[in-house]
């Protein structure tokens, strides 16, 4: 059986030779950790891309929610009884009778 390249290109045992790491290994156990600071950046990355992204969204349903509320608020000083005509909503007396 015959190997696809020199095993001494992959150990690199020959002196004119450069070591070469494994593309899909990690980092070397004796590299230093990143700082606590660079850490918790990276774990904050994908919540801040989140809310960077949903911003659009909660900004949309808290200005529909205060324009809803405001023109709610001025309909129902100019019409107050248009719920109960609309909703057909039974009276206070009629509901215990039933």
């Amino acid at each position: 059986m015959t190997t696809d390249h020199d095993p001494s290109r992959r150990t690199a045992r020959s002196p004119g030779r450069t070591v070469r790491s494994h593309p899909y290994a990690g980092p070397h156990p004796a590299t230093p950790l990143p700082s606590p600071g660079v850490a918790v950046a990276f774990a904050a990355l994908p919540v801040l891309t989140i809310g960077a992204l949903s911003f659009p969204v909660a900004a949309a349903v808290a200005f529909a929610t205060l324009f809803g509320g405001v023109a709610g608020a001025a309909l129902h000083r100019r019409y107050p009884d248009a719920v109960g005509r609309t909703l057909g909503l039974p009276d206070d007396a009629s509901a215990g009778e039933a």
